[in-house]
């Protein structure tokens, strides 16, 4: 799947019932009512909030999508994990609810404990919904999770011409 150099890292806090029902294969689209800067081929990874408190895994954005939550309902309901009556009051008071669709869900093969983030990373806190990670961030998440995290970084990094990585000649002449 091909992916802009502009590329997104999202870490995504979630219920656990709701990565329970990511990480089973059972919930393929994740709500929200405000629209993360991800596009098809960005990654999420995904952590586990209170009781669970763990990074447990990462996930492509398949694509994005925004509308009425009414229409909106008709094209996730059976990929939400949600009651209709559940899906309604989430979105109540907003005029747009947006699904982000799932794939290539992957469990780290270590996950995460907030304590061992908090202890190897500085100053880390989940964040509340969402926030951007950057190259450094990743590497250091797969680093810890023991994860392959190639895919990922390889999509933030720069992109460079062939020219540009190319080394001066050296020339000997004696």
């Amino acid at each position: 799947m091909k992916v802009s150099s502009d590329g997104h890292v999202l870490l995504l806090s979630i219920q656990p019932r709701y990565a329970g029902l990511i990480f089973d294969g059972k919930k393929k689209a994740e709500l929200r009512r405000i629209r993360p800067r991800v596009n098809r081929g960005d990654f999420l990874l995904i952590y586990v909030s209170s009781p669970d408190k763990v990074l447990l895994g990462s996930c492509e954005v398949e694509e994005v999508i925004g509308n009425d939550p009414k229409k909106l309902w008709t094209l996730v309901s059976n990929k939400s994990g949600l009651k209709k009556s559940d899906f309604l009051d989430y979105f109540e008071g907003t005029s747009t609810g947006y699904a982000i669709f799932l794939n290539q869900v992957q469990e780290f093969k270590q996950p995460i404990a907030l304590s061992r983030l908090q202890q190897e990373w500085v100053g880390f806190h989940p964040p509340q919904g969402y926030r951007y990670l950057t190259l450094e961030e990743v590497d250091r998440i797969g680093f810890m999770a023991e994860h392959d995290v190639t895919d990922i970084c390889s999509r933030l990094k720069p992109k460079f011409s062939q020219t540009e990585l190319e080394l001066p000649q050296i020339s000997s002449s004696k």
